[in-house]
């Protein structure tokens, strides 16, 4: 006889004693957790952030897009000082993504999101997620954050078909629709991003903020074809470009392959980056070949970057 034993739910507050000193800051400290359950790769831009007078919870970034996320949270069922304190920070912010946790959510305020969510365009919108935490046994408590509102996909794929997409539009969503099953398969508990990219590019997460790792098929400078370029991109060259250059003898001996280092002028961001030359995104029958070596390099670079990035200030 195979043994079951239950999971039990423990209450938050045993967890997170106070909403404020103790379940903000775990959220700012663990942006994996909320991103696996919005299925993208968040960076903490800050917690109690400035709005006006008054504070937002958490803010965080998409690491792919860039696009501000905002956080508002209660340890208590939803109310609407939180859902009305939400919109607020959103709207102050520029926020493309609206989350509101809650210990549990009220029927009025989740017909308030999916409204709000009707209203939305795309590329934004606001999602309701419900927290709980649980254990098996004596066993440490876990989290649990469960999405009961987010936008409509329906809705947005049926906006989404009525434009016009180009054909290379098309042939990206096409490469990294096939490109990322395989990348999570060789790289489980890397990147919690699902959705493929309509462009030629997508971020991964370095675990700083400001640094990425970037896959993308480009124009290298002087070239008159594509490559694919994989590589670590970094938002402040100023400063992480110099502190990593100075290990490149290290580095490259370590990787078994040369990079190109390239400061971008006339801009903060730099990058370290490895190439694939000549490619073309258009010839399918080539995809295997390059997804193969895309995965492997960025495999390497990250096997490599992972402490000189965990150590910079």
């Amino acid at each position: 006889m195979v043994e079951v034993v239950s999971l039990d739910e423990v209450p938050l507050r045993d967890v997170w004693p106070d909403e404020a000193r103790d379940f903000t800051p775990w959220l700012a400290q663990h942006p994996g957790h909320l991103g696996k359950a919005l299925q993208t790769d968040l960076e903490l831009e800050g917690d109690e952030v400035a709005v006006g007078p008054f504070s937002a919870d958490v803010v965080f970034r998409d690491a792919n897009t860039g696009h501000r996320l905002v956080v508002e949270n209660l340890l208590e069922a939803t109310d609407h000082d939180h859902l009305g304190k939400l919109i607020t920070y959103a709207a102050g912010l520029e926020a493309h993504w609206a989350v509101l946790v809650a210990k549990a959510f009220r029927p009025e305020h989740r017909s308030a999101l999916n409204w709000l969510n009707s209203l939305s365009g795309e590329g934004s919108g606001f999602f309701g997620i419900e927290v709980h935490a649980v254990r098996i046994g004596d066993s440490p408590a876990a989290v649990q954050l469960e999405v009961v509102v987010e936008p409509d996909d329906f809705s947005r794929r049926a906006r989404a078909a009525a434009k016009t997409m180009s054909a290379s539009t098309a042939r990206y969503i096409e490469w990294w629709a096939e490109f990322l099953p395989a990348f999570h398969e060789a790289h489980p508990d890397w990147s919690n991003a699902r959705a493929p990219s309509s462009t030629n590019w997508m971020n991964f997460p370095s675990g700083k903020s400001g640094v990425r790792y970037d896959l993308s098929f480009a124009y290298p400078t002087g070239a008159s074809n594509y490559s694919l370029r994989a590589g670590l991109y970094i938002d402040d060259g100023d400063s992480v470009y110099p502190a990593l250059e100075t290990q490149r003898v290290a580095v490259e001996a370590a990787l078994g392959f040369t990079l190109q280092w390239e400061p971008i002028e006339n801009a903060r961001a730099s990058r370290f980056c490895a190439y694939l030359d000549p490619v073309d995104p258009a010839d399918r029958a080539s995809w295997p070949a390059y997804r193969n070596w895309a995965i492997e390099t960025l495999g390497e670079l990250r096997r490599v970057f992972a402490e000189p990035v965990r150590n910079l200030t």
